[in-house]
């Protein structure tokens, strides 16, 4: 009876060090004993970069991979460099990014955040959006000094509370209020001056003090 059994093809795999002289799709990988044309393997997330000590793969059916970058000079920058989508999961525990220089993120469409709880903390902060759009249940802020500066401005509100030390407000054009009630009350005085100064009632006009002073 003849053995059908099927007999593994064995491959021959040498590991050695070599330095990357060219990089694009290909590396060109120089080692002792040849030069190589490999690909980045997977595990190996920083990229490449020209004058890099790798570990290099090799083997008898013609795969070369770079495993992992071994030395680089220190003025170089890093890449890590991820095909496709990439999450990172830390299951137990924090996950935390420091810099001494600084941490930038950019995305070409969306960065999203999710947490129940955010913080951010600084000694001096600055955003540029085109368009804002912030909903809430509640806002509280406790700042020193506020100061906008905008072309218009709109609100619409069921109720509106302010107290303050001190109110001024300069208008140059027109100032206008339309209400149902109005209520306007000073302990000191009230003054009211204008070039021309007009008052109409449909029904009633009362004048009420202990001396009227008219002209």
């Amino acid at each position: 009876m003849r053995n059908l059994a099927i007999q593994p093809k064995l491959v021959a795999i040498f590991q050695q060090y070599g330095t990357v002289t060219e990089v694009g799709d290909h590396l060109v990988v120089h080692t002792d004993s040849a030069v190589y044309q490999a690909r980045r393997s997977v595990s190996c997330l920083l990229e490449p970069m020209v004058g890099d000590k790798v570990l290099l793969v090799t083997d008898t059916e013609g795969g070369d991979y770079v495993l992992a970058v071994l030395e680089r000079t220190a003025d170089q920058i890093s890449t890590l460099n991820l095909p496709g989508d990439t999450q990172i999961n830390a299951q137990a525990g924090r996950l935390s990014l420091s810099a001494r220089d600084g941490i930038g993120m950019s995305s070409a469409r969306e960065i999203a955040m999710q947490s129940g709880s955010l913080k951010v903390d600084a000694l001096k902060g600055e955003v540029t959006v085109h368009d804002l759009s912030l909903v809430g249940e509640a806002w509280r802020s406790c700042v020193d000094r506020v100061k906008s500066v905008g072309k218009t401005f709109d609100s619409i509100l069921e109720r509106c509370h302010q107290r303050v030390s001190r109110s001024y407000r300069v208008v140059d054009e027109m100032d206008q209020v339309k209400a149902g009630q109005i209520d306007y009350q000073a302990d000191s005085s009230l003054q009211l001056h204008a070039k021309y100064t007009l008052m109409t009632a449909d029904e009633l006009v009362k004048v009420d003090g202990e001396q009227i002073h008219l002209g």
